[in-house]
C-alpha cells in the first residue's frame, strides 16, 4: 500500500507570515460576505426543515404503531385459534422504520448539529437556540458543545488535544504507539458504528484515560456522569419504553375489542376469562416488541449514517495531524490551514448534502461553523479557489472512495507501523 509520510515535513500551503495573513484575509472575506447574506431565505429553510422532520417522525411512529397493533392482533388471534398466524406486515414495519430513521438522520445532522453550532441564533427564535436545543440523541447537549463545538473545532487534529481524532479508541496513524488491543479495532469500529449515538454519549467521560491518569479521570467521570446518565435515560425511556408500552397497550386493547372482551373480562380471575386474557397478554407483548424493534432499527439507521459521514469527513487519505505546541503561537492563517488539512469533503447532489447535514462540505463547516450549513455549497467554489491559489490541498471525493480509505486506514493501523500524519505548521514569524 503506498504511503504518504508527512512526519517532519512542513504543512503544504502558505509558509510565511505574510502569505498566511493573505490566506486568512481571503477566507475572512468569504465568510463575511456569506454571513451578510443570511436572512429570510435561511429562516424559511430551517422552519420548513423542522416541520419536515416532525412530519417524518409522526408518520414513522404512526405507521409503526399501526403495524405493531395489526401484527399483535393477528398473532394473538392465531394463538387463540391454534397458531393459524396472520402474515406479519413487514412492509409497513419497514416503511415506518425507514421514515423514523430518516427523521432521526435529519434531526441529528441538518438540524440538531447545525442549530447547536449557533447557526440560526440570529433569528431570536427559541426553537433554534443553540444552547437550549434538546436534540434527538443520547448525548447531552452540554457535553456536545464542550467536546465538539469547543475542543474539536478549536483544536482540530491537534495530537493529544482533539480527542475526536479516533475518538480515543482507534489508532489511525503511526504517530500513535501500537498496542496489542489495536488488533481488534476494526470489529470494534463496526460495533461502534451500530451504537454510535451511545458511544458519543459517553465520549466526554474520557474512559480511555483511566489507564494513564486514573485519579483525574475518575473525578471527571464522577462530575459528568449524572448529566450523561440523565440524557441517556431520557432517550431510553422514549424510544425503548414509552412508545413500546403504548403500542403494547393499544395492541391488547385492539385484540380485546376484536374478541368482544371488556375491561371486566381482562381483570377477572375466572377460568374462562383467564383463557380469553392470555391472547390479549400475547398481543401486548407482540406489539411491544414490534414497536421496540422498529425504534431500535431506526436508531441503527441514524447511527450507521452519522458514523459514515463523520468518519469520511475526518479520517480519509490526505488528512494531517499537528503537534500540540503549534497551537500556542498560531495566527488566524494557521487556524484556517489546520481546518482545511484536517477535513475531507464528499461529492453529491442537493439531497445528499441535506441528508449529511451539509457535513459533506466538512472543509467549509470547519472554516465557518456558525454559517448556516445550507450556504456551504455556495461558498465551496470560492474556498477551493483560495486553496488552489495558496497551494493548499482541497480533499474531496465520492462517498464510496472516501469511506474505502477510512476502512483501509482503520484496518492498516490495527497492526504495527502505518502512515505518519504529524505535520508541523509554518512559523508564525
Amino acid at each position: 500500500m503506498p504511503q504518504s509520510i508527512h512526519k517532519h515535513a512542513q504543512a503544504p500551503g502558505p509558509s510565511t507570515p505574510e502569505a498566511l495573513d493573505a490566506f486568512a484575509r481571503e477566507l475572512d472575506a468569504i465568510r463575511g460576505a456569506a454571513m451578510a447574506q443570511r436572512g429570510a431565505e435561511d429562516a424559511r429553510y430551517i422552519v420548513r426543515l423542522l416541520w419536515v422532520i416532525r412530519g417524518l417522525e409522526a408518520a414513522g411512529r404512526l405507521v409503526l404503531l399501526l403495524a405493531a397493533i395489526f401484527w399483535a392482533v393477528g398473532w394473538a388471534a392465531g394463538w387463540a385459534s391454534g397458531w393459524t398466524l396472520a402474515p406479519a406486515p413487514w412492509l409497513a414495519v419497514l416503511a415506518g422504520t425507514v421514515l423514523l430513521g430518516l427523521s432521526k438522520c435529519l434531526q441529528n445532522m441538518e438540524f440538531g448539529h447545525n442549530v447547536m453550532h449557533g447557526q440560526y441564533e440570529w433569528m431570536n427564535d427559541p426553537r433554534f437556540e443553540g444552547k437550549s436545543h434538546e436534540w434527538d440523541s443520547a448525548c447531552a447537549k452540554e457535553d456536545w458543545r464542550d467536546f465538539h463545538n469547543h475542543m474539536h473545532h478549536h483544536y482540530t487534529n491537534v495530537a493529544g488535544v482533539d480527542r475526536d481524532f479516533g475518538y480515543g479508541m482507534l489508532r489511525l496513524s503511526a504517530d500513535t504507539p501500537w498496542e496489542p488491543r489495536h488488533l481488534i479495532q476494526a470489529p470494534y469500529a463496526a460495533l461502534v458504528a451500530l451504537l454510535f449515538e451511545w458511544a458519543i454519549a459517553i465520549h466526554n467521560l474520557e474512559f480511555e484515560r483511566l489507564r494513564t491518569d486514573r485519579t483525574a479521570t475518575q473525578a471527571r467521570i464522577q462530575a459528568l456522569w449524572p448529566r450523561a446518565r440523565a440524557k441517556m435515560a431520557m432517550q431510553l425511556r422514549r424510544d425503548f419504553l414509552a412508545w413500546p408500552l403504548l403500542a403494547g397497550a393499544l395492541g391488547a386493547l385492539a385484540f380485546a375489542l376484536r374478541s368482544g372482551l371488556d375491561a371486566t373480562d381482562l381483570g377477572t380471575a375466572a377460568p374462562t376469562a383467564q383463557a380469553a386474557t392470555q391472547p390479549a397478554v400475547l398481543a401486548f407483548g407482540a406489539a411491544f416488541l414490534a414497536m421496540l424493534a422498529g425504534n431500535a432499527l431506526a436508531g441503527v439507521i441514524r447511527n450507521l449514517w452519522t458514523f459514515v459521514v463523520i468518519f469520511c469527513g475526518h479520517f480519509t487519505d490526505g488528512v494531517h495531524l499537528f503537534p500540540a505546541d503549534a497551537v500556542a503561537t498560531e495566527h488566524r492563517g494557521h487556524w484556517y490551514l489546520r481546518q482545511i488539512l484536517g477535513s475531507s469533503n464528499l461529492r453529491g447532489g442537493w439531497l445528499f448534502h441535506v441528508m449529511t447535514g451539509n457535513l459533506s462540505h466538512q472543509i467549509e463547516h470547519h472554516l465557518f461553523p456558525d454559517l448556516p450549513a445550507r450556504r456551504y455549497a455556495e461558498v465551496a467554489p470560492a474556498v477551493r479557489a483560495v486553496c488552489l491559489r495558496h497551494g493548499v490541498p482541497y480533499n474531496s471525493g465520492s462517498l464510496t472512495w472516501q469511506f474505502f480509505t477510512v476502512v483501509r486506514r482503520i484496518v492498516r493501523h490495527s497492526f504495527p507501523g502505518g502512515e505518519h500524519l504529524l505535520t508541523p505548521l509554518p512559523r508564525a514569524g
